[in-house]
Parts: structure tokens; C-alpha cells; sequence
């Protein structure tokens, strides 16, 4: 049997690639002739990049950037085999893992590192970029990523608005380009999102995403101030109206800048890894497909990765599989939701919370033995 392992990362546990091998080493334990291939997936967020360096390779240019408090810091991102492209993780840079929780504050922090990553791509004259936007510890528009590439802020005195934050953007009273990288508007920029909001609103980036990254009501009432102001400067100087584009909130508005002046496009993060490898040849050649992420409910049921694959295993009937890291509401009907034969959690088996974080590696082994024992016995067989 040909098995396909395609996971998501279990979040602050372990990677895509780390799940899948463990669930491969259960499996060829009790069933050593399985044909596994580990395929570890993502869905634009943290280790996007380094899930499309597993299949692709490249190498990693490493620079030092500012932090989203701009404190000097070294992040890095990929360039592909074709030395054309590049992919910049803006959690490299940019992200909410960078600071402890006592520093996150969306009012005091930037994309600007972000920026810098794009703007060492666009001096290497890389013609095409793919940035992963996934956990951000900002809310600013994107002013940051813009502020590196040579777009500047000017408040209400004339004056130049220094390291630009999601707490500044209400004192921008325009925005002068003639500095701007002279390659940006040149240069295809693909934004992997997953989410459908728009920068303002009930649903937008300052009501959503800010509690997330440190805001409290007076805070979120400020950004969602500020942004408005912003989408509407950058409306009237481009045309392009942010709450018509679905997308457009995610990672705190990161992706304003690319869209409405450059050559930016949103896309699924998950489409941008079945475009960057050979996924859809694996799973065509597959006789049993499992996927899984960290948390397994009724959202996963409307996400992009897990439902994507199986999605694809159901429509080319091939049986699929879901594992996750705990499993929330009813699993019999959260089976029936993804058409999965089995759904398991490492949650099910362990002592605790903290023991199933801790000792993931072996209950993922378990299940993978599990699984293994059930192909032997004939449960997993094409209908």
C-alpha cells in the first residue's frame, strides 16, 4: 500500500515535517513494507517556508533586518533552484513569536522588517516573490513593509513619520513615493492568505487580529481609527478600495501595499505549495492519504489544508485519514464533515494537556501503529 503523509504543523509543538515522520515511523513498525511518503504541508503561516524548502530546496539568504519593535535582528528567506524567486515568511520577521508577551503591543510594532526581507529580494533582482503572512505581530496597514521600500509617511507638519507603527497611522496626511524601490512596482508579489477578512469592519484586521497581538479595547479602537485612515489615503491616491478585496485584514493589512501600488495578488496558502510542488501527482498515486493540524473542529472542516486534501482524497476515492493534536466537539460528525475513515487524536491518548504537548512524538507513533494495524486487517480498502 502507498500511503501519503501530509500534515500541517501541530502549533508550538511540532513541525509538518516532524508529525509526519513520526506518524511513519508507527506505521513501518508494525507494517515495514508500507510505501510511505512524508509530505509535509502548510497553509501560508510559520515554516511555510521552510515546508517548500523540504520539496523544492533553494538556498537561504540571511540578513539582518528590525524585529517589530525595531530591534536589529537576523531572519532570512528562501530563493528557489531558478534564482528567480523568493519566499519571505513575514514570521521570520515581523512575527508574534519574536517578542515575549509582556512586548506585544499592535500599537508599538511594525512590519518594517518584513519590508527589508522584500527589499534585499528586490536588490538581488529576484522577479517574483512569494510572502507568507501568517503570525504577525502587527496591525499597521503594511505601513512598515512600505516605510523599507522607500514609501514615506508625511504628518500633518510636513514632516517624515519615523518607524511607522499601527499606533501612528492616524498622523499620516500623505504618502510620497519618489522614493520607492525602483523594482517593486516591476515585481509579481503573490500573498498567501487564508482568511477572508476585510481590512476594516466587524470583521476586520483592528477587531479580529488585534487582541491577539497585545490590544486591549482602548487599542483596537485606535488601530481600527487608524486603518480606516489610511485605506482611505491610499484610496484616493490609487483607486483601490481595501474593503472591496477579501483578504485584504489578514496580518493586520499586510498586503495593502503590494496590492494597491504594486503588482500584489492574494492566493490559498495551501494552492501556493500545490503550485510550488508535486503534491497532486502524489496523491493521484496514493492508496490511503492522511493529513491533519495541531487542532481538529468545525473550523478545519472550512480551512484550506486539511479539508483541501480531503477534499482531493474523496474525490479521487482514495481513503483519507485525520489526526490531530486534540479533537474538539463530535468526532463522529467531524468524521462525517472531512468523509474521513478514522480521526485520531494524540489528546485521546495522553495523561494531560502538558503531556500530550510533551510527549507528542509517541503518541503520534502510537496512532501511526494503529493505523498500520487497521491496513492489515483490510479497513482502509478503496469502496
Amino acid at each position: 500500500m502507498k500511503i501519503l503523509i501530509a500534515p500541517d504543523s501541530f502549533k508550538d509543538c511540532l513541525s509538518s515535517e516532524q508529525v509526519a515522520g513520526f506518524l511513519g515511523e508507527g506505521i513501518t513498525d508494525v507494517y515495514p513494507e508500507a510505501d510511505i511518503t512524508v509530505f509535509p504541508v502548510a497553509d501560508g503561516g510559520e515554516g511555510t517556508a521552510s515546508c517548500i524548502y523540504f520539496h523544492r530546496g533553494g538556498r537561504w539568504k540571511r540578513v539582518r533586518v528590525s524585529d517589530p519593535l525595531y530591534r536589529p535582528v537576523l531572519s532570512d528567506y528562501l530563493i528557489l533552484e531558478d534564482e528567480n524567486t523568493a519566499v519571505i515568511e513575514l514570521a521570520r520577521a515581523s512575527g508574534l513569536e519574536l517578542l515575549s508577551r509582556g512586548e506585544r503591543d499592535a500599537l508599538k510594532t511594525s512590519t518594517f522588517g518584513t519590508g527589508e526581507l522584500i527589499k534585499d529580494a528586490l536588490d538581488e533582482g529576484l522577479k517574483k516573490i512569494f510572502l507568507t503572512i501568517g503570525g504577525s505581530a502587527t496591525v499597521d496597514g503594511g505601513a512598515g513593509i512600505a516605510a523599507a521600500l522607500g514609501f514615506r509617511f508625511i504628518d500633518k507638519d510636513g514632516k517624515n513619520i519615523e518607524q511607522i507603527t499601527g499606533g501612528k497611522l492616524y498622523a499620516i496626511s500623505n504618502i510620497n513615493i519618489d522614493g520607492l524601490h525602483p523594482l517593486f512596482r516591476e515585481t509579481e508579489i503573490i500573498i498567501a492568505c487564508d482568511v477572508n477578512n476585510l481590512l476594516n469592519g466587524e470583521e476586520g484586521a483592528a477587531r479580529v487580529y488585534g487582541p491577539q497581538k497585545g490590544a486591549d479595547a482602548g487599542a483596537v479602537a485606535l488601530l481600527e481609527k487608524g486603518l480606516i485612515h489610511l485605506s482611505a489615503l491610499v484610496a484616493h491616491k490609487t483607486g483601490f478600495d481595501a474593503d472591496k478585496h477579501p483578504g485584504t485584514g489578514a496580518a493586520g493589512g499586510a498586503s495593502l501595499f503590494p496590492l494597491a501600488y504594486g503588482k500584489g495578488m492574494l492566493r490559498s496558502g495551501f494552492g501556493i505549495i500545490m503550485e510550488l510542488t508535486d503534491f497532486m501527482d502524489e496523491i493521484l498515486k496514493s492508496d490511503l492519504v492522511i493529513s491533519g493540524e495541531g487542532k481538529i473542529d468545525r473550523q478545519t472542516a472550512y480551512g484550506k489544508v486539511v479539508s483541501s486534501i480531503a477534499s482531493l482524497s474523496v474525490k479521487n476515492n482514495i481513503p483519507f485519514i485525520v489526526t490531530g493534536g486534540i479533537a474538539e466537539g463530535d468526532k463522529e460528525l467531524l468524521k462525517r464533515q472531512f468523509e474521513a475513515r478514522e480521526l485520531f487524536s494524540v489528546r485521546d491518548l495522553a495523561l494531560s494537556d502538558d503531556d500530550s504537548f510533551d510527549n507528542a512524538p509517541g503518541y503520534l507513533r502510537q496512532i501511526g501503529m494503529i493505523i498500520a494495524k487497521n491496513i492489515t486487517s483490510g479497513l482502509y480498502t478503496r469502496t
